[in-house]
């Protein structure tokens, strides 16, 4: 007998009764979430299929499920991840995943510390220099929210997670602004404003480059407001329009980025 599976997330959905209309959600939270990309995009809009990926075997059960989660969110983003869904994908039941994982709250932070302790391939050591160690901390950070932009929702909040690794990035970029002359309060302020910008300029990250809706949504819109005449003695509008967040994003950030530290770094306030 083949098995029904969630339209949305793909898990497995109990046998029906045989009577009535067939179930197509296994929960609630599926549903209003296959309801809000219709509202969203339109009745035409299909989700993405999550890629089959292994079920987790060898080594920490724990570090193996977080893994998993980490697969799921760079494949489908943040709503693609449950942990029912972890259970189906590494054929155990639900409560199995509850001796490793308290609830999602615990395994949001456990990715995001899986994601923030993983130094990229070959990363040379920081340089001494408080502008240049500034610049490159800030190019991790960016260059992480660019492989894995769901961890910004896990991140840009007045309650993150603070584990050793989360913290520990926090201690980089304090220890930077401290040896630039900043006392330990001045210092995590300066902090907050670099990685505020940081977190900022990753909210144009797009989720799904390939999303045919942003280019038809901004080709509308520039035709709509060059015919009411709204780009007129907006030179910054006729410019906006000639470039594209998908290829001009990274210069945009080098951009904030100068002249954010050009600021900082010109003497603690007295």
């Amino acid at each position: 007998m083949l098995s029904v599976r969630c339209v949305e997330c793909e898990a497995e959905l109990p046998a029906g009764a045989g009577r009535g209309r067939p179930r197509r959600y296994c929960s609630r939270r599926c549903q209003a979430r296959a309801y809000r990309r219709r509202r969203e995009h339109g009745p035409t809009s299909t989700p993405r299929r999550l890629p089959d990926l292994p079920a987790p075997t060898g080594g920490d059960p724990r570090h193996r499920f977080v893994a998993l989660a980490v697969e799921l969110a760079d494949a489908g983003g943040l709503d693609a991840v449950s942990l029912r869904v972890l259970a189906q994908r590494a054929g155990l039941p639900a409560h199995a995943v509850y001796r490793h994982v308290r609830n999602r709250a615990d395994l949001l932070a456990a990715m995001a510390e899986q994601i923030t302790a993983t130094r990229p391939p070959g990363a040379a050591p920081l340089p001494p220099d408080p502008r240049q160690r500034l610049e490159r901390l800030a190019e991790d950070e960016w260059a992480m929210y660019r492989r894995h932009p769901w961890l910004l929702a896990i991140l840009a909040t007045d309650r993150p997670p603070t584990g050793p690794a989360v913290l520990a990035m926090v201690d980089r970029v304090v220890a930077a602004f401290s040896s630039a002359g900043y006392d330990p309060a001045e210092a995590f302020r300066a902090y907050l404003a670099l990685s505020g910008y940081i977190q900022g300029m990753a909210l144009l990250i797009r989720r799904d480059p390939v999303d045919s809706t942003y280019h038809a949504w901004w080709s509308a819109t520039r035709t709509r407001l060059e015919r009411t005449g709204r780009t007129r003695n907006r030179q910054w509008l006729v410019a906006a329009g000639q470039t594209r967040p998908d290829t001009d994003l990274d210069a945009w950030f080098q951009f904030g980025l100068r002249g954010l530290l050009d600021g900082l770094l010109r003497g603690p306030s007295r």
